[in-house]
């Protein structure tokens, strides 16, 4: 039976195919937007309902205040998210969405709200473990953007439009600052299973950094090696979204209802 969508948020600018039995929730990575998902929904077929997260400052919420401070963009997060993650659900975060996606799951378990039927993040070391960063201090608009194009992070065309890229590494740099600090508090493992997506060739990540996510679930884990560096899913978006999908048919099989097709 048709069942009736929850009210809108800006948070999810998409819209999501309807009665699917499992959604899974998107959060991009700094400097990113919703967009960067687009596709997903095509790739993975009717069986899951694809909800890209839009954080404010971008897209068509440019004008809005991008956030500042990780703990309340979290807790909006929280409360926005909430009626969209009463049915089965999972997330993907990845570098930065990937920080988002983990400590939102961290908050809801800490409250007992429901959880996603697996974790999965990408780009992102242990939460205990420092991260690793796109250095920006004292480097000029020209320069930081070089940066992120030789990550990939921004397409090397924007280079051509001088305004699209002060836009794009202002906006990069303060999703940068809005991730920066220590370490994340210890919270508990986590009761649901967590897989990790790794660039092999990502030089954001060391050794250990992807193995040590063990420790932050009581459930079951999985490291998904992909070709590519920090941004693999766009550079082998075959083989990732092929894995994606595996793990969709996991959470889709421990569901008490409903399956991946």
């Amino acid at each position: 039976m048709a069942t009736t969508p929850p009210q809108r948020t800006g948070y999810l600018p998409g819209d999501p195919v309807p009665d699917a039995p499992l959604r899974l929730v998107c959060f991009h990575h700094a400097g990113g937007s919703a967009s960067v998902f687009a596709g997903w929904q095509r790739a993975l077929g009717p069986g899951v309902a694809v909800l890209p997260v839009q954080l404010p400052g971008r897209e068509r919420r440019y004008d809005e205040p991008r956030p500042r401070h990780l703990p309340t963009l979290l807790a909006e997060l929280d409360a926005e998210l909430d009626p969209w993650l009463q049915a089965p659900w999972t997330c993907y975060g990845h570098s930065m969405g990937a920080l988002l996606a983990y400590s939102l799951v961290s908050r809801r378990a800490a409250a007992g709200r429901t959880l996603p039927e697996r974790l999965m993040v990408g780009a992102l070391p242990a939460p205990h473990r420092p991260r690793v960063t796109v250095d920006h201090e004292g480097l000029s608009e020209e320069e930081f953007a070089q940066r992120l194009v030789e990550l990939g992070g921004i397409s090397p065309t924007v280079r051509a439009y001088p305004r699209w890229l002060r836009a794009a590494a202002s906006l990069a740099r303060d999703d940068l600052a809005l991730c920066a600090g220590p370490p994340l508090r210890a919270w508990e493992p986590l009761p649901c299973p967590v897989d990790v997506f790794t660039g092999q060739e990502d030089p954001l990540m060391r050794e250990g950094d992807a193995d040590e996510w063990a420790e932050h679930t009581r459930a079951t884990f999985t490291i998904q090696r992909i070709p590519g560096g920090h941004f693999f899913p766009w550079e082998s978006p075959d083989v990732f979204l092929g894995r994606l999908a595996d793990c969709l048919r996991l959470a889709a099989g421990g569901m008490r209802r409903g399956s991946l097709a």
